[in-house]
């Protein structure tokens, strides 16, 4: 989600196209295992990463739904140079009936080459009770050379398991340049 893996959607109706959820459709673009570019075939000019939607599937746990509300920092394509650190913010709503006790985002990519952005594999998330926003933030390390970076997560609960399986991942997709 950038929307999130409805918190189903990003993340039940994640980051992804801009929509009315964190995984759901709209113009923020995410990208799924099965529905993204491979990120070694991407390059600044592919910036925004527009990806396709996995397939349908329900939430986890019932009643669960998550809905993006805004890249607090670092919006599609912000240029960025290379070898800083930076900082991520998403900010979600626990648009279900489900507290979130627990969950965090998931790296999709955990394997990190030297070319991609560095975040840790796990992003916390602050519990959250229904119908409460959240900002999740993440320092991201830029690498030395220039290029594009985008990096998928997808919601899981206390127990690792993903919760929005059915819905786009939250991403976040900067330019490395030389500045």
């Amino acid at each position: 989600m950038a929307a999130v893996v409805g918190a189903a959607a990003i993340v039940v109706a994640v980051v992804v196209n801009r929509g009315t959820t964190a995984e759901g459709p709209g113009p923020h673009p995410t990208g799924s295992p099965t529905g993204s570019p491979p990120a070694a075939a991407l390059s600044p000019a592919d910036c925004p990463v527009r990806a396709a939607n996995p397939p349908w599937a329900p939430p986890l746990h019932e009643g669960d739904a998550a809905a993006f509300v805004a890249d607090v920092t670092l919006s599609d394509c912000t240029r960025v140079a290379a070898g800083t650190t930076v900082t991520k913010v998403w900010r979600l709503k626990n648009a279900g009936t489900v507290p979130w006790k627990g969950y965090s985002l998931r790296r999709l990519d955990p394997a990190q080459r030297v070319d991609q952005c560095q975040t840790i594999s796990e992003v916390p998330i602050e519990d959250t009770p229904p119908g409460e926003t959240v900002d999740i933030r993440t320092t991201v390390t830029t690498p030395r050379k220039p290029g594009l970076c985008y990096v998928r997560f997808k919601m899981v609960d206390a127990s690792g398991a993903v919760v929005f399986p059915g819905n786009r991942p939250i991403n976040f997709q900067i330019i490395v340049e030389q500045l």
